[in-house]
């Protein structure tokens, strides 16, 4: 029986592993061409974009799962129906139940894959993606210094005519920053060269051969306090500034959607500023809710494989794909129900895996084990193709009536 179980699994896996390398080459592609200007921008190279896209991979992995199991289950066993080695099976005592056993198996397998990836692999991906976007963003914003143009960071006017980006190096330098009591300073110097901090600190520029000029307002009421201003001429002069975007990235679990599953739960009643306990309740339930639906998928997919071999197998695969994003669309509404309009999990994420399980269980059942007269004709895949030239003759005939 291993060799059957190997063979299964053959059939199976191929088909899953294509379908999620199609997927993840799609969605990342589409990503990819959002993130290369910024990328690019910043001079950081095709190093910084790789990573941010496998970052994104545990994101586009829940989706692509999914989906790619319930083709893999299905194509294996049609293409078994279609070759009728499901009736030499059958004919050896081997049922659609004792051939489902390595497929659940591997659903079990890919169930705990997908559990971690809720649990732990998705809200730190999303952060690090975050973080680099951040950094990213803050780099491009210091790239688009250009040379004899004005630009104005966090307070402090800085104007070079020459900038030589590889090396951070000016010439003919002017600064000029103005803080809240109304002192303004002013300096210019003949080079300049930037140091950068690490984050959450602010860097250093050295000036050489310059001068400052600093003035100080008039304190009001008479206080005592004259205002008045300075001169002074340096060959080397160290100014703290903020030119490189080094302010560092906020912590992680402002967004309820980067804590791990465990975190939900011991936050649920004392959330992160801005989110509510409703909406860790929700995102809780919603990761659990889409981990177990994987084991349920070989019960749904192998109803669409069966049917008459006329029947064409394109039509089971579109009304189960079609049945997936209509599950995981009720599962995002039924999200938001739960965060923002106080509906009970049990209701608004529960029910619609209940019946998922259900009727998937339920078609299984009747593939398995029911065999009433007429079954080929009634099967799902049989319909849709009786179904479907019906709606065609007839929107044909309303668009060439006679």
């Amino acid at each position: 029986m291993s060799t059957i179980n190997a063979y299964i699994l053959r059939q199976t896996m191929g088909p899953l592993i294509a379908a999620i390398a199609v997927a993840l080459l799609v969605l990342l592609t589409e990503r990819m061409l959002r993130l290369l200007d910024m990328v690019l921008d910043t001079g950081s190279g095709l190093t910084l974009l790789l990573q941010m896209l496998a970052f994104l991979i545990p994101h586009y992995m829940a989706l692509a799962l999914p989906v790619a199991f319930f083709l893999g289950v299905l194509l294996a066993f049609g293409r078994l129906h279609q070759n009728r080695e499901l009736e030499a099976l059958g004919s050896a005592g081997i049922g659609l139940r004792r051939l489902l056993s390595p497929v659940l198996l591997l659903a079990l397998i890919l169930m705990v894959i997908s559990a971690a990836n809720f649990a732990v692999g998705q809200p730190f991906a999303r952060y690090i993606y975050r973080a680099l976007v951040h950094d990213v963003a803050e780099a491009a914003a210091n790239v688009y210094l250009q040379e004899r143009t004005f630009m104005e960071v966090n307070g402090i006017t800085f104007m070079a005519e020459r900038i030589w980006r590889n090396s951070k190096e000016f010439s003919s330098v002017f600064i000029y920053e103005e803080d809240e009591t109304g002192k303004a300073t002013a300096m210019t110097a003949r080079r300049g060269s930037l140091s950068v901090a690490p984050k959450g600190e602010r860097s250093t520029l050295f000036l050489v051969d310059g001068a400052r000029l600093e003035t100080r307002p008039a304190k009001p009421d008479g206080d005592g306090a004259a205002g008045g201003s300075g001169a002074l001429t340096f060959d080397q002069f160290q100014v703290p500034i903020h030119l490189m975007g080094q302010e560092g990235f906020r912590p992680r679990g402002e967004d309820e959607r980067e804590l791990t599953l465990t975190e939900l739960w011991r936050y649920r009643d004392t959330p992160p500023p801005g989110v509510r306990s409703d909406e860790m309740i929700g995102e809780f339930h919603d990761r659990l809710v889409r981990s177990f639906s994987v084991l349920f998928l070989p019960f749904l997919a192998v109803p669409f494989a069966l049917g008459p071999r006329r029947a064409r197998q394109a039509y089971g695969i579109a009304v189960g794909i079609i049945i997936l994003i209509g599950y995981n669309q009720l599962l995002s509404v039924g999200k938001s129900l739960v965060s923002f309009n106080g509906l009970s999990p049990l209701v608004g994420q529960w029910l619609p895996f209940a019946v998922l399980a259900l009727g998937s269980g339920y078609l299984f059942y009747r593939s398995a084990y029911k065999v009433p007269r007429g079954a080929g004709r009634w099967s799902l895949p049989a319909v849709l193709q009786n179904l479907l030239p019906g709606l065609r003759g007839a929107t044909l005939k309303r668009q060439h009536p006679e």
